[in-house]
């Protein structure tokens, strides 16, 4: 089956998690072509990358729930080895599930956003009390 009919067939299934599915399999075929492209042999390796992201954007769009995009963000997160960065889309893709909102909040009410706060507020106290001096 070539890469066409590959997309074809993942743009007709009903679920993104059947397409999570076929993208797995797509995942552990680009890992086989990557051992081709070590030894020298020929490969499609670059093909089946560019599958896999498709793949994976076919996915977010068939999801309904908030389940299925949170599912789909996992993956993305802990599978996608692609041209893109997986974190920032992860967040892109759950900016969709739950709305910008949310993902401010969870922002400025991160650890490390308030370890932020607490250091400029350290800070300040030091370079106003050295200016007292």
């Amino acid at each position: 089956m070539n890469l066409i009919e590959q997309v074809k067939v993942m743009r007709t299934m009903k679920t993104s998690q059947e397409v999570l599915n076929r993208v797995s399999f797509i995942r552990k075929i680009k890992e086989a072509e990557s051992y081709k492209d070590i030894i020298g042999l020929d490969n499609n390796y670059e093909s089946f990358e560019k599958l896999e992201t498709i793949g994976y954007k076919i996915a977010v769009k068939k999801a309904i729930t908030v389940e299925e995009i949170e599912k789909c963000a996992i993956s993305v997160e802990e599978n996608y080895c692609g041209p893109l960065d997986p974190d920032e889309w992860a967040e892109q893709i759950r900016i969709k599930a739950y709305g910008i909102e949310w993902y401010l909040k969870r922002q400025f009410n991160s650890p490390a956003y308030q370890g932020f706060i607490n250091f400029i507020a350290d800070n300040t106290k030091q370079v106003v009390g050295v200016k007292n001096v």
